[in-house]
């Protein structure tokens, strides 16, 4: 090598030198922490993977579906909850509003944790990402499935016309009679006790001081949970997505003694006090015990309830836009339109059919919804049993009720049957599975619909 060829050499390996070096400094010239630990650094941590994206890192750019297979959502689709959260978090994160941490089955890490075969019960680890970014679901009383699937069913919207659309769970059962059990477990996962077999007469509270157990899960009696207990709403706040529920009547309460308007969010009874709220009024059809999300300190302490817990009248105006649209919306009828009465209190004749009616009125619009047509799932599911238990000696809470559920998506198989038994912890860790959460409480050990239903919404196979 001659001397101008070495003189060049050489400089060139001082200025790499000095581009390395000045890339470790700040501004001020003081040594960047994360460039001094270069071969340390640890993989960043995603909180709760990107409805759409994939388990890896991503970069700003990067559109979560890109690669799929599939046609990629709007822009306006990627609203409340599309990306992953870039700053680190762990999967007991507290959430902003509720300050309760997610404890067990907060929001999922990420990075290195999807590898477990969902609705296998390992709850160490999240399930892997789908593309489902909304998901409706509508709670209805419970029929029993001959009146609601069978032959002559009243239901013809929901059995003729909404049936051949998606896949029917013919498999899915209550867990008994009541509903309040039903509706808790399916968004907590928490197990009956006395207190909510009997519909919880009483708004009675659990003691702060009773703590979960280690798989989550609450065996005290009564209503009200501590603030130490979670649900999804609380998951998908930590995982910075977002929920909405639209229940019937909720602000069509009594005013106040002042004279301000009805509450129109988070309606539900004094601490302790007796629930005035379970059979209709006239003009107003609310049940404390259909509206799960006011049983949970976790979202009434600070102000989750408030901002979320609200009025159906709101649905209109929030399926008009994707970017408006929650990413888990929970439907509510009043106790006339979820079929609960039978003549309801305005005269009506209520019962199934008028569940069908409410159906065949707001299943249209969300089936039309900028959301759902770009990466939604809509599923009517049912809580408890209206009609009376066939052995009267047998407690209705122990006996498991046979409903059926129906799930329509552009991921499921037209006019398809489901016949494994589900529950409402199987529904939980279905949308649980769905937007990338760990399961919580009795779901844990759940099992899970969505790989079987919903398999060509995962972004990698899934086995059922």
């Amino acid at each position: 090598m001659t001397p101008p060829q070495l003189r060049i050499v050489v400089a060139l390996s001082l200025l790499c030198t000095l581009v390395v070096l000045g890339a470790g400094l700040r501004d001020d010239g003081s040594p960047d922490a994360a460039s001094a630990l270069v071969g340390q650094r640890r993989p960043v941590t995603i909180a709760a993977p990107a409805l759409g994206a994939s388990s890896t890192p991503a970069s700003a750019s990067d559109s979560g579906e890109a690669g799929s297979g599939d046609e990629a959502p709007s822009a306006d689709s990627s609203g409340e909850g599309g990306g992953a959260s870039t700053t680190p978090a762990t999967s007991g994160a507290p959430s902003q509003r509720s300050g309760a941490g997610t404890g067990e089955g907060g929001a999922s890490t990420g990075e290195g944790s999807g590898g477990t075969e969902p609705g296998s019960g390992a709850a160490d680890a999240a399930p892997p990402p789908t593309k489902v970014r909304h998901v409706f679901v509508i709670a209805l009383a419970g029929h029993g499935f001959a009146q609601a699937f069978g032959p002559g069913s009243p239901a013809a919207y929901l059995d003729a016309t909404l049936r051949p659309k998606g896949a029917l769970l013919s498999g899915y059962e209550t867990l008994g009679h009541a509903d309040l059990p039903d509706e808790l477990a399916a968004i907590g996962g928490q197990p009956p006790n006395a207190s909510t077999r009997a519909s919880c007469p009483t708004y009675r509270e659990i003691p702060p001081s009773v703590a979960p157990s280690g798989d989550g899960v609450v065996s005290a009696d009564g209503c009200v949970f501590p603030n130490t207990v979670t649900t999804i709403a609380d998951q998908l706040d930590a995982s910075r997505r977002s929920w909405r529920a639209y229940v019937e009547d909720l602000d069509r309460g009594p005013a106040p003694a002042a004279g301000a308007p009805p509450k129109a969010t988070c309606r539900h009874p004094g601490s302790n006090q007796p629930d005035e709220w379970v059979r209709a009024r006239p003009g107003d059809g609310y049940a404390t015990r259909h509206n799960p999300f006011v049983y949970y300190h976790s979202l009434l302490d600070l102000g989750g309830c408030d901002a979320d817990d609200g009025g159906l009248t709101q649905l209109g105006h929030d399926l008009a836009s994707a970017r408006d649209a929650a990413s888990l919306s929970w439907i509510v009828p009043n106790l006339c339109h979820d079929g609960t009465e039978a003549p309801c209190v305005d005269g009506g004749p209520g019962g199934l059919a008028a569940a069908d009616a409410f159906l065949a009125t707001w299943v249209p619009r969300i089936l039309a919804s900028p959301a759902y047509k770009a990466d939604g799932v809509l599923i009517v599911t049912f809580a408890g049993d209206v009609t009376p238990p066939p052995d009267p000696t047998h407690p209705p809470a122990d006996a498991p009720v046979r409903e059926g559920m129906l799930i329509v998506s552009r991921w499921t198989r037209a006019d398809s049957t489901d016949a494994t038994t589900y529950d409402p912890y199987g529904l939980l860790r279905s949308l649980e599975d769905l937007f990338g959460l760990k399961p919580l409480a009795r779901a844990a050990h759940a099992r899970s619909f969505a790989p079987a239903v919903l398999a060509g919404a995962y972004l990698t196979p899934a086995r059922a």
